[in-house]
């Protein structure tokens, strides 16, 4: 798998790893909350958080909230890396199951874009602890803006 795309007009379009930390550090929300882009690939990327224990709800775990925020960071970083450009990913549509909890610790969120329009895309996203045990999966649709 390549980092490189190709848009619509045939040019060839990049946003790499280093484009995306980059982004990142200009989101707010993104910083407070501590998230790491680990990898940005065509239509692919992951993402981490560290869980302390601010992000912990009464009951001694993760946060629902915490895992669709990291699925919905995820797929916007996976758009990015798809269209090869900031597309400005809106989230239209967030679908998560909450599978298995978790505790303090690293989360690691990792997104496969599968159908990549001119105006929505539509996204796969997984939550795993260090460990690899799938927390929670979802599905999310952007709408998105073609290159100015």
């Amino acid at each position: 798998m390549s980092d490189q795309a190709v848009n619509q007009r045939g040019d060839l379009v990049v946003w790499t790893t280093d484009d995306e930390k980059s982004w990142n550090l200009t989101n707010p929300f993104r910083q407070h909350l501590g998230v790491e882009i680990e990898w940005v690939r065509e239509k692919q990327a992951e993402v981490s958080i560290p869980i302390t224990e601010n992000l912990i709800q009464a009951y001694g775990m993760v946060h629902g909230g915490i895992y669709c925020v990291l699925i919905d960071t995820v797929l916007g970083t996976a758009v990015r890396g798809g269209y090869g450009f900031d597309a400005k990913p809106l989230t239209t549509d967030l679908n998560v199951s909450f599978l298995r909890p978790a505790g303090i610790g690293t989360l690691y969120a990792t997104a496969e874009m599968i159908k990549m329009g001119r105006q929505v895309a539509v996204g796969t996203g997984d939550v795993r602890d260090a460990e690899g045990r799938l927390l929670a999966t979802g599905r999310g649709s952007f709408l998105v803006r073609a290159r100015d």
